[in-house]
């Protein structure tokens, strides 16, 4: 059973993430690469989640276009009970830096109402000369975690660690 719920939810999530690939998420020319996907007094544990971009063989990308979007502290994309992926409450538009790094602060996302999904961020980056890369950050020490999403390549399963906020990083490295 847990198989066909993973093969379900991947399912989705691919096709969720492919219909954004489509819709041209394209952060602003002169986006900041540091910023606020939740705001301040939105409920929830405190995240700092950072990285950077880069080529195949490790050099930076600057001016990436980074789309990243969650859910709330208890699942949901929208105002309660409303949970619309393609309208979602929670999202924010980068670029990276001239070093190809990015930042935003954040709270941990939780998992959908009455589902086994964990919590997770969606990223769409896309660069100029690059494939785009669509992928979910999800967090390690989720129950609901399963080995198939560590080897998928759709999800990157990282550590939090134990700072204050909580500091989360990634290297996306796109492919051409």
């Amino acid at each position: 059973m847990r198989s066909r719920t993973t093969t379900v939810l991947a399912t989705a999530a691919l096709f969720t993430l492919t219909l954004f690939a489509q819709s041209g998420s394209e952060a602003p020319a002169n986006a900041p690469s540091i910023g606020r996907l939740a705001p301040a007094a939105e409920p929830g544990t405190r995240l700092q989640i950072n990285g950077v971009v880069v080529a195949p063989d490790g050099a930076p990308v600057p001016g990436a276009s980074i789309y990243a979007y969650q859910t709330d502290a208890d699942g949901y994309y929208g105002v309660k009970p409303a949970s619309d992926s393609a309208n979602p409450r929670l999202k924010l538009f980068l670029r990276s830096g001239p070093k190809g790094e990015w930042s935003f602060d954040t709270i941990r996302p939780g998992s959908y109402p009455n589902s086994k999904a964990p919590g997770h961020i969606h990223f769409e980056v896309r660069a100029r000369g690059f494939a785009a890369k669509i992928f979910e950050i999800v967090f390690e020490g989720d129950p609901f975690i399963t080995p198939e999403m560590r080897s998928n390549p759709a999800f990157s399963v990282r550590k939090v660690m134990p700072t204050s906020p909580g500091t989360v990083s990634e290297r996306i490295v796109l492919s051409r």
